[in-house]
């Protein structure tokens, strides 16, 4: 049994070899030379046979050594943009305790085991060390790619026979919509607005509002020791509730218009969305059946959601419409042309 195991420890996964262009020429000059050997009996003949015979057993064995013990893992970036350039990590890692690797090349493998167009290349890899590298890709469309392992190589030592392994590593990626300038100058004036209003209603989160007697049901983690110890009795912080600078954008997954209509209307209101977090805005995403409000929209999740909405015929938007929401509303409008962005605050005012 402990045979068995180590044989197939020894053989999987399965290798795969391909001779090189020099290989071939190798191996048709060594059959030329054992054939002029055999027919004409040639002592020296021979010699030199025996000695391409045993360049080529050196070559296989050196080789699998070579691509023995190695720990392969591919590390994701943070996030993706469709049609931005990104860098995957690959590490390897030689477990072996005294012989180095060399000349090693890692490649990624989509579902359909074919390998992607970029590659890492490893020239030297000591015993117990680790090198690292990354490849430069890009993912033209947004959405969910898959990956079903790594594919490792080398033609190491001579050149003569590229021997590969395949190695089973699925990972996916979510790739997020192109990113698209917001040049919409009357709506970045109402998003200005929008980021004024505030209300002054108390409420348990905002900026702070004043200072009041502690009453019964009150949350004690509001208690504002210092002025309690000062006065006596006890005092609660009261909060304004910033309703104002919540801002839910709808996007309408019911078109009838092309793709790449659709496409862009995802970009831009992914574009709106981050800029809108980054004027310190609360934002929320409606699209299709998909509902975030606005006190749990982040930057990943709404992406994340914009990654993967897809057009439909129906009426999915209605769940949307349903929704309770009395604050500022945002919809981007897929069109022939540049997205058409409705905003519909608590005064139903409008830009088209």
């Amino acid at each position: 049994m402990a045979l068995r195991a180590r044989l197939r420890r020894w053989f999987r996964p399965p290798r795969k070899f391909r001779l090189t262009r020099e290989g071939k020429w190798f191996i048709g000059a060594t059959l030329l030379l054992g054939f002029a050997a055999v027919n004409g009996g040639i002592n020296l003949l021979f010699l030199i046979f025996g000695m391409l015979l045993c360049l080529l057993i050196a070559n296989g064995v050196i080789s699998e050594t070579c691509m023995r013990r190695l720990d392969v893992r591919r590390h994701l970036p943070p996030s993706l943009f469709a049609g931005t350039p990104f860098l995957m990590g690959i590490a390897v890692r030689n477990d072996k305790s005294h012989i180095a690797t060399f000349s090693l090349e890692v490649e990624d493998l989509t579902t359909e085991g074919k390998p992607v167009d970029r590659r890492c290349f490893f020239l030297k890899v000591p015993a117990h060390r680790q090198q690292e590298t990354a490849y430069r890709r890009t993912l033209p469309v947004r959405g969910l790619h898959r990956l079903s392992g790594l594919r490792i190589s080398t033609r190491f030592p001579f050149g003569l026979l590229r021997r590969s392994i395949d190695i089973e590593s699925p990972a996916e990626l979510v790739v997020y919509p192109a990113l698209v300038p917001v040049t919409d100058l009357a709506l970045c004036a109402e998003l200005a607005e929008l980021g004024q209003q505030q209300s002054p209603a108390p409420a348990r989160s905002g900026d702070f509002h004043g200072l009041r007697e502690f009453r019964a049901g009150d949350d004690p983690r509001d208690i504002h020791w210092r002025t309690s110890a000062r006065r006596g009795r006890p005092f609660v912080r009261e909060l304004e509730e910033d309703s104002g600078r919540s801002v839910l954008i709808v996007l309408p997954t019911t078109t009838d218009q092309d793709t790449a209509a659709f496409e862009r209307a995802v970009s831009y209101a992914a574009s709106l969305a981050l800029l809108l977090l980054r004027r310190g805005l609360r934002v929320g995403l409606g699209a299709g059946e998909t509902f975030i409000a606005p006190d749990a929209g982040t930057g990943p999740a709404i992406l994340h959601c914009l990654a993967l909405v897809q057009a439909t015929t129906g009426d999915a938007s209605a769940s949307v419409r349903r929704k309770r929401w009395q604050g500022n509303t945002l919809t981007v409008f897929p069109s022939p042309g540049q997205p058409r962005v409705e905003v519909a605050s608590t005064a139903a005012r409008r830009i088209a």
